[in-house]
């Protein structure tokens, strides 16, 4: 029996530590932190929470439910419906208590462009924050995805996207206005989050 050298191994994700923070870590790399801290510092997931109070909220990139804890922390609570692919994440997460329980959060573990895909529900706040450890998920800014995203939120809902600044930031918000009206745009640290709504 051979062995082949090439299989992929799962990623390490665990409880540690960054910046005095507890994170959640996928192979080091941080996913989400705290809720505790993610109120205290906020960072990029701060940046995320909606301008205008949603009534039902969709979470593309769940990871540790940091941005839930912040939405409800800024809105109360209100239905959500929070989707990962990595049931690991999900487990170490909930193993933490770092996850709102049922009612309010509905976790759904499916990869986060069939979710949509298929999705016939609508919402009037949509986070958009697809990661994998450092590497972005370039997919989030095809037109085919934007225009699928458009179609499962209500008239003037709201959208909040976390991309990286880099050199396809500028060509990433063009497309994004492309579907949506810009509100908001800010960097916290190598990150830049679009908050936008539908178009009329």
């Amino acid at each position: 029996m051979t062995h082949d050298s090439r299989l992929v191994t799962a990623p390490e994700v665990h409880i540690g530590e960054d910046g005095g923070r507890a994170a959640l870590l996928v192979d080091g790399v941080v996913q989400s932190i705290s809720p505790e801290d993610g109120l205290a510092t906020g960072g990029y997931w701060a940046a995320m929470v909606p301008l205008d109070r949603p009534t039902r909220g969709l979470v593309l990139g769940l990871g540790g439910g940091t941005l839930v804890r912040l939405l409800y922390a800024r809105w109360g609570t209100f239905p959500v419906v929070g989707v990962d692919d990595d049931p690991n994440i999900v487990e170490v997460a909930r193993s933490a208590g770092w996850l709102p329980e049922p009612p309010h959060l509905q976790v759904v573990l499916a990869d986060a462009f069939a979710f949509v895909q298929s999705c016939q529900e609508r919402f009037d706040y949509v986070a958009v924050d697809l990661f994998r450890g450092e590497q972005l998920a370039a997919r989030a800014f095809g037109k085919p995805f934007l225009r699928r995203l458009r179609s499962v939120m209500s008239p003037r809902g709201q959208v909040a996207i976390n991309m990286f600044a880099d050199i396809r930031m500028l060509a990433r918000i063009a497309r994004i206005e492309t579907m949506f009206e810009l509100r908001e745009r800010r960097q916290v640290g190598g990150n830049i989050v679009i908050q936008a709504r539908r178009r009329r």
